[in-house]
């Protein structure tokens, strides 16, 4: 750690691998953890004012045309305001967290490749952080999971005309073969002074405690900690939901079978009666399962990775 300077924590998602969860109990404890050093910073708050500039400043260099525009100089400024509004001194803890930080779930879907806009925005989301990042913890997913429950998020936020089909994205990925190799030694550039925790999503019923005690520290015990009161999240689009908003896309056009989106999820709501959204055959499962395994293998064996496992 550099003298004089807080001790950063990058948490960054990735999508759909309960980092909503690992947010509410950081959010739910935030006043507790500041008592004792440790600065958690509100995803949406980081989102809005670190990550999203920092994403206008990349699509402004990939020349996509955004009305609002964010100059090299300008995102300066606004990661200096977000950092010295946090008010940690030095050898206090940082923690943020925030899926977006190499993309969006749009870009996996569209490209077939895990957030295919990740070479300009990483790299731009980490320079502009003003202390050393010192710790990144990052979760995985097997791909056939990641890229259904991605496309169910594309479908829940996505406009009329920028629908794509289930054959396309599907398309996409068996022919792209996306890697989370490739993502975690990105990522580990950017961040070269930063020790990497990974897991699997699949592993973390088993792991959540240790992955909250990894990002908050000694200070506290995460035993300690006050559980966040139940909610009903958003829950999980059905299979049949998914096939019935699909062919209404057909039959009616974008727009007008979107707008129908949460009516077609309560009338075919995920359980029993309607297991969870799977576009794969078992033969593509397996295929994507054997990439994922040999992936693994691969990323445990980086100098600065650990790998948690339960």
């Amino acid at each position: 750690m550099s003298k004089g300077m807080p001790y950063v924590v990058m948490h960054g998602g990735v999508h759909k691998t309960a980092t909503s969860h690992i947010q509410a109990i950081l959010q739910r404890n935030a006043g507790r953890l500041k008592k004792r050093g440790v600065y958690y910073v509100h995803h949406r708050d980081t989102r809005k004012e670190y990550t999203f500039p920092t994403q206008l400043n990349g699509y402004q260099k990939l020349g996509l045309g955004y009305k609002t525009k964010m100059p090299d100089d300008v995102l300066a400024q606004k990661a200096k305001n977000f950092f010295d509004k946090i008010g940690a001194g030095a050898g206090e803890r940082i923690v943020l967290s925030d899926e977006n930080m190499p993309g969006h779930s749009g870009h996996c879907v569209r490209s077939g490749l895990l957030y295919n806009r990740r070479e300009t925005l990483l790299p731009i989301f980490a320079q502009n952080i003003p202390y050393p990042v010192t710790e990144v913890h990052i979760a995985i997913r097997h791909y056939a999971d990641f890229f259904a429950s991605t496309f169910v998020e594309f479908l829940r936020s996505a406009q009329g005309d920028k629908v794509i089909p289930e054959a396309q994205m599907k398309r996409a990925v068996l022919s792209n073969l996306p890697s989370w190799t490739g993502f975690i030694d990105l990522v580990l550039s950017c961040f070269p002074d930063a020790q990497m925790t990974v897991w699997r999503h699949e592993d973390f019923g088993g792991l959540s405690d240790r992955v909250v005690s990894n990002l908050i520290g000694d200070a506290v015990e995460v035993g300690d900690l006050v559980t966040p009161k139940r909610k009903r999240g958003r829950p999980s689009a059905s299979h049949r939901a998914v096939q019935e908003l699909l062919m209404e896309i057909e039959r009616s056009g974008g727009e007008a079978a979107l707008a129908r989106r949460v009516e077609i999820q309560d009338a075919y709501p995920r359980g029993p009666d309607y297991p969870g959204y799977d576009p794969w055959t078992e033969a593509e499962r397996a295929h994507l399962g054997r990439i994922y395994d040999k992936d693994i293998k691969e990323i445990t064996m980086r100098k600065r990775v650990t790998l948690l496992r339960p």
